[in-house]
């Protein structure tokens, strides 16, 4: 997803997936007064977080928790509108590179039982960032390139940390950055948290063991802070008593149930029984005519992409029963273009997501680009329409298949069957032949106990194996919960992804810029190289075993297109433009497949409408639990849909207001 915690897991239901972060202070959803409000909220959590290491962990796991426990500099308010948190105020310089933040007074770091450890001071930014580089923080790529010095420090070409530009002057109450360039966005860049702030003397004490998950894991300054970590089963939060605005703060307690997945209508029967204040409901289940259809929402698209990707220098096959001519085969299958290309066109995405939303939401969740359509503007057109416009420019064949979201634009089984028959040929070349008696064999991991995640994975073989004439051949591999999360998620290195095709991964947005997508499959530096199985020139060490594999692909050549975008700094029309070339050689290259994004899909809810943080998927401010008000009675949809249109009203206001 990125969020937020950039990568997404395919099972993870927090309130911000499901749709219901939004931003209305006003009493709705039949809510009258607060006697109506409930002080607890339950709800479940999927994966377990491996860290508390906020600076450090990019995962969801960790920001859906530490979001609420640690507030930073900004913050996104309830009409996606930046405002002060822990920065009461800021400045920026006339030539848009220097950033100074007045740090706000009397705010205090507590530890898990509420007492002061310390105050908040600007040095503790500092130690963040460093600790960040010291740590090799997951999220790095955020910053390296923008904060001053900061990527000499990384490479080591200075020993000195006073190098960066990053100042503090404790006793003025102020932070300064200095960037490399103008980023119009930045301050939408602190709120993730490798810009968070950590005391130097708590992290000094706790060394290695800064982060561990459990209540005295970290310090806390936010909204929260947690009382219980059972692993699989429980996490709890309790308000942070000494907050420093805790008015904004609604709910006493926050109460996680360990969700494994397996059993979808636990959700709707714990809705039921009161058990739970939130439930995504799914259409293809046999309980779902019982739920009442007046209590039904269909929650807002999100901005996050969920996309497979193949595994282009696969070494490990520890999980696979291929023999070593099927592996061969398939790693020359999967650098073929023209293969990728069928299996893009051949995927019936609709189908795919019907497995999850039921086929009442149609195509609506269907994307078909990393970036969404209308994430930016160019002259005024949604940056979708130059995408669509440079894939035509690249390959004809695009004339007749449409990169729009929400729409099945790109399934189209007469062009997967060309360029499968063109791919054979040229591998024929290679030594590798395709008939049905020896199809290309592609191993897929599933979590065995996700339901859905496995009907979704069936959808994707039946579509496959239909569309390429059963010359193709998806093997699911079914694997325990955590074997999953290791191969699919946590793989340390692009060694260890034991796959050729991943279905479930996602991405979304930390600051309102194309780069934000698409930077993540750079050679560089990308977050996400190495879940295609390769190391960036950031993580190397050693040999680069995925040179041959990225030569193959033509991988610097997206990197040529992505330094032309990134060098743009004044002309954002020119800088989208150049983006969109990028997005449109991934897309036709098919270094990544978007299937959908989270949203349209039937919820029930008791979170009162629009009551919480809405950032658009900026950030992680979106998993935290501020201003989030939970009424006794389930919210109808009436009420819901009342609500919705009040709420878009006051965020176009409030956008225009901010543009002027």
């Amino acid at each position: 997803m990125n969020k937020r915690a950039k990568i997404i897991g395919a099972g993870l239901l927090s309130v911000a997936a499901l749709g219901f972060l939004g931003a209305c202070g006003n009493k709705s959803g039949g809510t009258a007064n607060d006697s109506d409000l409930s002080k607890t909220f339950n709800y479940i959590y999927t994966t377990e977080p491996q860290s508390l290491d906020y600076v450090y962990s990019n995962l969801q796991a960790t920001s859906q928790l530490t979001a609420n426990f640690v507030d930073g500099l900004l913050s996104y308010d309830q009409y996606s509108q930046i405002k002060p948190a822990l920065a009461s105020s800021w400045k920026v310089s006339a030539d848009g590179k220097t950033y100074t933040y007045q740090i706000r007074k009397g705010v205090k770091w507590v530890d898990s039982n509420g007492n002061d450890y310390a105050e908040v001071k600007p040095s503790d930014w500092v130690t963040g960032l460093k600790h960040a580089v010291d740590s090799k923080s997951q999220a790095l790529y955020l910053v390296a390139g923008s904060v001053s010095g900061l990527q000499d420090y990384i490479d080591g070409k200075s020993k000195d940390f006073s190098s960066v530009g990053i100042k503090a002057d404790d006793a003025k109450g102020t932070l300064t950055y200095t960037l490399n360039n103008p980023e119009t966005y930045w301050n939408s860049k602190t709120t993730y948290q490798i810009l968070s702030p950590i005391n130097a003397d708590f992290l000094k004490e706790k060394g290695s063991k800064f982060g561990t998950v459990g209540v005295d894991g970290i310090l806390y300054n936010g909204p929260f802070i947690p009382t219980k970590f059972d692993a699989k089963s429980e996490i709890a939060y309790k308000a942070n008593p000494n907050y420093w605005d805790k008015k904004n703060v609604h709910v006493s307690n926050i109460n996680l149930a360990y969700y494994d997945g397996s059993k979808p209508e636990e959700l709707y029967n714990g809705f039921k029984s009161n058990k739970y204040d939130l439930a995504g409901i799914y259409p293809s289940e046999s309980y779902y005519k019982n739920v009442d259809t007046k209590n039904i929402i269909w929650s807002q698209m999100m901005s996050n992409t969920r996309y497979a990707t193949f595994n282009f220098d696969r070494q490990t096959y520890t999980s696979s029963t291929k023999d070593d001519k099927q592996k061969e085969n398939a790693k020359k299958a999967i650098l073929n273009k023209d293969f990728r290309q069928a299996i893009a066109y051949g995927f019936d995405k609709e189908k795919y997501v019907d497995q999850k939303t039921g086929a009442e939401s149609g195509a609506k969740p269907v994307r078909n680009a990393l970036v969404p359509d209308d994430f930016v503007q160019i002259n005024g057109k949604n940056y979708g329409t130059a995408v669509q416009s440079a894939l035509e420019a690249e390959n004809p064949t695009w004339k007749s298949l449409k990169v729009e979201q929400g729409a099945a634009g790109t399934y189209n089984v007469d062009a997967a069957t060309k360029a499968f028959n063109k791919a054979k040929v040229s591998l024929q070349a290679e030594g590798v032949e395709i008939s049905k008696d020896k199809p290309i064999i592609l191993d897929t991991p599933v979590d065995s106990s996700g339901k859905i995640l496995i009907a979704q994975a069936t959808s994707f073989k039946n579509s496959i194996e239909k569309n390429l004439g059963g010359e193709v051949q998806i093997n699911i591999i079914k694997m325990n919960s955590d074997t999953f999360s290791n191969t699919v998620y946590y793989a340390p290195t692009a060694k260890d992804n034991d796959f050729d095709v991943k279905l479930f991964s996602g991405w979304g947005p930390d600051y309102q810029d194309p780069a934000t997508y698409l930077n993540i499959f750079s050679p560089i530096n990308g977050d996400m190289i190495n879940g295609i199985g390769f190391e960036s020139k950031a993580t190397l060490k050693g040999e680069d075993h995925g040179v041959a594999a990225k030569k193959a692909i033509n991988l610097d050549d997206y990197q040529a297109l992505l330094d032309t975008a990134n060098n743009e700094y004044t002309d954002l029309n020119k800088r989208y433009s150049s983006f969109a070339k990028a997005d449109a050689w991934l897309i036709d290259n098919v270094l990544a497949i978007p299937i959908y994004q989270d949203g349209a899909t039937p919820k029930l809810t008791k979170v009162v409408p629009f009551s919480t943080i809405y950032a658009n998927g900026v950030g992680v401010n979106e998993y935290s639990y501020k201003y989030m008000k939970v009424q006794k009675d389930a919210v109808k949809a009436t009420d819901y849909t009342k609500e919705l249109k009040a709420w878009q009203k006051k965020v176009a206001e409030k956008s225009a207001a901010s543009d002027k």
